[in-house]
């Protein structure tokens, strides 16, 4: 069986107290409006799905117009 890579850690949720996290990638993924990732957490010995994340891109700024005052 091969390895896989998963990003662990913890989460604090207030007062509900502070829980073992893992994020797993979504291998069963097919389509891209379907999660990269999904966020599984630890309580009380069993695991509990509690998010999803999606990988985005942002869009580089466009170059602001200068403005340069010839009147004077």
């Amino acid at each position: 069986m091969k390895s896989k890579k998963y990003l662990s850690g913890y989460v604090d949720f207030g007062i509900l107290g502070k829980r073992e996290a893992y994020i797993f990638k979504n291998e069963k993924k097919e389509k891209d409006s379907q999660p990269a990732f999904r966020l599984v957490i630890r309580d009380n010995g069993t695991w509990k799905e509690v998010g999803v994340f999606w990988v985005r891109e942002s869009k580089p700024k466009e170059p602001e117009e200068e403005i340069i005052d010839m009147t004077g």
